[in-house]
């Protein structure tokens, strides 16, 4: 796999929704096989789905600022239902969890990008 292409390649519609459905369909079969709950891929696709359709719609406006909240609860939720699943996964298997480097600097991008963002909106303009 490659991490970068996948992430760019969620800013496809379409080809975004059915590769979150294909991802999330693995982690269903590793979660499945260890007894654990199942991960609903539709719900997945369904939340890519959502978080797309509202990503392309940056203003300070109140209703864009309504939607980018909307696309950020889809993208956070989806990515934390998948992680949740798949720690479940890891922790049947005996595995621990690791925090890489690219980990972090990838925590600290998108958490300066929430407050530069949040910073922007409740600044006078």
């Amino acid at each position: 796999m490659f991490p970068l292409g996948h992430a760019l390649s969620t800013l496809i519609p379409g080809y975004n929704a059915w590769q979150t459905w294909r991802h999330f369909r693995v982690i269903d079969s590793l979660v499945s096989r260890g007894g654990t709950r199942h991960v609903d891929a539709s719900t997945a696709a369904v939340g890519m789905i959502i978080w797309w359709l509202t990503f392309t719609h940056y203003s300070s406006d109140p209703l864009f600022i309504v939607l980018d909240t909307i696309e950020l609860t889809a993208g956070t939720a989806v990515v934390a239902y998948g992680q949740r699943a798949l720690n479940r996964y890891w922790t049947a298997r005996g595995g621990d969890e690791r925090l890489l480097e690219t980990d972090v600097f990838a925590l600290a991008a998108a958490g300066a990008y929430a407050v530069l963002t949040l910073l922007a909106f409740l600044s006078p303009q």
